[in-house]
């Protein structure tokens, strides 16, 4: 993978490969930062420390990644405006030797003849980490492989179909999501349009830059794209190349695929499931039918099981927890050893996911979060069934359903609600509905909001609609 990435970059030098903040770079501007970053990491860091690399989607991130990948370190992309007691803790971890910011452009720079030595990184070297939240309080690095990430790079070419085009980018790099848009252009020829962080927040800005992007294809959050399904100009005027859209990261709802459909007639929608252990995603399914969302089928390499806690393989329509295993499956965390969801199963590499799902017709169904289940008032209660209770609401555009807790224990839960324009219903319309369906300790506190706050990754914030909570 990455000698064909360097192939392209040498071969076809006048490409655009990254347009950022109104400036177009070219394949030999990408190769000669490369070249001159893999000469700076060789030279200060010959133990091959993995090397922090702290940005918000600058040029000089992608350059460093692929120069981390040449040098044979592992990269870890640090978003700039995460804060800084989680920076700290995440530099603890990893020790770095070198930490990479827009600095190294004038560091790198040292007027040497400019080439690019062998390529170190072999098949079973760590290619990046790739920090998530732990449920200790403490970020968890997730170590991906060579191997792992070429298996991921084969399957999303062979699924995504492009050559020549131009790839939209939402997600942060700090964010398993944009592994997908950060490889595909460089393989295939692409561009990688980025849409710049916190963007989101400015419509008018958002949208000129969706339609300056010339887009054919964008790897999104569902969340993202309701987002922007919110303006009734999102449409294919807006966007008349526009293709393809790939999402991962969060449950897709049948609303979304409605309303995406009648804006862009035509468009492929492929839906992926995949945890961050497991580079990215395993799994895909081209919907075409807004009442059967299923996270398809896995990828050629990869197994997808639903087991039961003794890790038996459960049959059709059964529900269970999600076991991955096979290639996608990551190292493990940086410094732990021994988590019990990192193992062996029949001889390869398994990750047990904490997803709940099924099989149906020889396709897979996630329903939700194993730690989604939660106890309020001596009640064993499935938050995900609240949510997928509300998304059958006509009425309703869109719900989030999370719990309050003090002290560690759950106090109360909290539904939040958008409704769809002009429909007039209220909270307590919905709660006598939600009586129709729900036993009365499920239903929960309506909160109805206009807009939902995202995180930088493009999902739900849960955590900042409750902090107004009681």
């Amino acid at each position: 993978m990455l000698h064909r990435i360097i192939h392209n970059l040498r071969t076809f030098p006048q490409d655009v490969c990254y347009e950022w903040n109104g400036t177009a770079y070219r394949n030999s501007e990408l190769y000669r930062l490369i070249c001159r970053i893999t000469r700076y990491l060789r030279k200060h860091n010959p133990s091959k420390q993995p090397v922090a690399v702290c940005g918000q989607k600058e040029f000089f991130m992608l350059a460093s990644f692929l120069a981390c990948a040449c040098a044979g370190m592992a990269y870890v992309p640090i978003d700039a405006s995460i804060p800084e007691e989680r920076k700290k803790r995440i530099l603890a971890q990893i020790r770095p030797v070198v930490t990479i910011d827009k600095t190294i452009e004038l560091l790198a720079e040292d007027g040497e003849p400019l080439d690019l030595p062998e390529i170190c990184m072999a098949d079973e070297d760590v290619v990046y980490i790739i920090f998530t939240s732990g449920s200790t309080g403490e970020p968890k690095g997730v170590q991906i492989t060579c191997r792992n990430l070429k298996s991921c790079m084969r399957w999303l070419e062979s699924l995504c179909r492009i050559e020549h085009g131009v790839i939209l980018n939402q997600a942060s790099y700090s964010f398993d999501l944009s592994v997908a848009d950060l490889y595909l252009p460089l393989l295939t020829r692409s561009s990688h349009f980025i849409l710049e962080q916190g963007i989101q927040k400015d419509y008018a800005r958002l949208f000129r830059a969706l339609q300056a992007s010339r887009a054919e294809m964008a790897v999104f959050t569902p969340s993202f794209l309701d987002l922007l399904l919110v303006d009734s100009s999102f449409n294919a005027e807006l966007m008349p190349q526009f293709k393809t859209v790939l999402l991962c990261g969060e449950k897709l709802t049948p609303k979304t695929v409605e309303l995406l459909f009648r804006r862009f007639p035509g468009i492929r929608l492929i839906n992926c499931y995949g945890p961050t252990e497991c580079t990215f995603a395993v799994t895909s399914a081209e919907i075409t039918d807004p009442t059967d969302i299923s996270i398809g089928t896995p990828k050629d390499d990869t197994d997808v099981y639903v087991v039961n806690d003794r890790m038996e393989a459960l049959g059709e329509g059964k529900i269970g927890e999600l076991l991955i295993v096979g290639e996608s499956v990551g190292k493990g965390y940086l410094n732990l050893t021994g988590d019990s969801r990192f193992f062996q199963y029949q001889g390869r590499n398994a990750f047990l996911t904490g997803d709940y799902g099924y099989r149906k017709n020889q396709k897979l169904y996630c329903i939700g979060r194993k730690d989604t289940q939660i106890k309020l008032n001596g009640y064993r209660i499935e938050l995900a069934e609240i949510e997928n209770t509300l998304h059958r609401f006509e009425e309703i555009e869109r719900a989030a359903v999370a719990a309050k807790k003090r002290d560690g224990k759950v106090t109360r839960i909290y539904a939040f609600v958008k409704m769809k324009p002009d429909s007039g219903l209220s909270a307590s319309d919905i709660r006598a509905w939600l009586k129709t369906e729900l036993p009365a300790y499920m239903i929960p506190r309506i909160q109805l909001v206009e807009q939902f706050p995202l995180t930088e990754n493009g999902k739900v914030d849960t955590k900042a609609l409750l902090e107004d909570m009681a």
